[in-house]
């Protein structure tokens, strides 16, 4: 315990070394952690300097975050911009210490859902529990080196991502680019070689694809508050799509919302594809599919897995609450699939299209 606290003690001060004990507090604290994130492989030195260098990094990463957002603090409360962007006004509000991007309907007025938000005092805490929860795809694979994310946002998740694997490239599909160029201004984003935005539409930049490109993770997260998802990017050839652009232990996390009445059909239709489909309800509306061809993992195998890949990172919400909400589906006895179509490109629903306005 105190290892970690020196841990800590020091990293709120880059580059300085008060004393030898905080040295081997460094130090015994970094190795433990290493041990306990690679207990099944065989640890070396390498992995040791390596995560050494993994927070080197992430603490310059942090301080240019909060330089770009700086500005923000400074900003009364309210509404502090907005943009018509097709049918919505794209909106930024402050409330305090947070900033949300909100999306306002233009015919109605009406306030959308919150789409992002941003904490200026901790901008790598994913405050939404769904956005936490989508991160419960490292249980399967717990060091990827390709994700790709469909619907950028503001950037809340691929900067997560990208702060705690230094290493994984991170390609977005966005088809707004109004919606980027507000996460770059009020959300700290700043693009690289390893985080990439693309703006287009996600499912046809998938199929532009190489056939050998292959990705360890791929995210949906194109959901109005609404409850709509682009029909193109809820059917079982589009996941067919995903399945043949997943490695080996690849995993697939769908985000959706319950309020427009289609998650048994979103269930049913990823299961057509992924043998292995796991669930989290968020109680905020937001329900998490999780689909993936690797071996199944129970409950003490999850919890296991997420506490081991908490331990490590030390991300700033608890991945292991959230595991505690993961469901297989097969336990879910609310779920009778039995009469529900599945969704396929050539026969929507003749009531899916009904929420995509208001």
């Amino acid at each position: 315990m105190t290892s970690n606290m020196l841990t800590l003690e020091y990293y709120k001060t880059p580059g300085l070394w008060k004393t030898d004990v905080s040295i081997v507090g460094h130090l015994i604290s970094t190795w433990f952690l290493c041990f306990i994130y690679t207990k099944s492989t065989r640890f070396n030195i390498t992995s040791f300097f390596t995560m050494n260098n993994q927070k080197d990094w992430q603490i310059k990463n942090l301080e240019g975050i909060r330089e770009r957002i700086s500005w923000l603090h400074k900003q009364p409360d309210g509404v502090i911009f907005y943009q018509p962007s097709g049918i919505h006004f794209l909106t930024i509000k402050k409330v305090k210490f947070i900033i949300q991007l909100v999306l306002v309907e233009q015919v109605t007025l009406a306030m959308d859902w919150v789409q992002s938000i941003l904490n200026l005092n901790d901008p790598i805490y994913l405050i939404f529990p769904y956005t936490q929860a989508m991160m419960l795809a490292l249980l399967w694979n717990n060091q990827p080196k390709k994700i790709y994310i469909v619907g950028f946002g503001g950037g809340s998740i691929p900067q997560v991502l990208h702060h705690y694997f230094p290493e994984v490239i991170i390609e977005c599909t966005e088809v707004d680019a109004n919606i980027l160029s507000i996460a770059q201004k009020f959300f700290g984003v700043e693009l690289n070689e390893r985080l990439r935005v693309k703006i287009q539409d996600g499912r046809e930049y998938l199929e532009q694809k190489n056939s050998q490109d292959k990705y360890d993770i791929i995210m949906i997260d194109v959901a109005f508050g609404n409850g709509y998802m682009s029909y193109n990017l809820a059917t079982q050839e589009f996941y067919q799509l995903c399945d043949r652009h997943l490695s080996k232990s690849g995993v697939i996390v769908v985000n959706t919302l319950k309020s427009n009445g289609f998650e048994p059909e979103y269930l049913k239709t990823i299961n057509t594809v992924f043998p292995d489909i796991y669930i989290c309800h968020t109680g905020s509306g937001n329900t998490i599919i999780i689909g993936t061809r690797s071996h199944p993992i129970d409950k003490e195998e999850i919890r296991e897995q997420a506490k081991s890949i908490q331990d490590y990172h030390q991300f700033s919400f608890s991945l292991v609450d959230r595991s505690n909400d993961l469901k297989v589906m097969g336990e879910l006895s609310i779920f009778n699939l039995e009469n529900v179509p599945i969704l396929q490109d050539n026969a929507s629903p003749s009531n899916y299209f009904d929420s995509w306005l208001f």
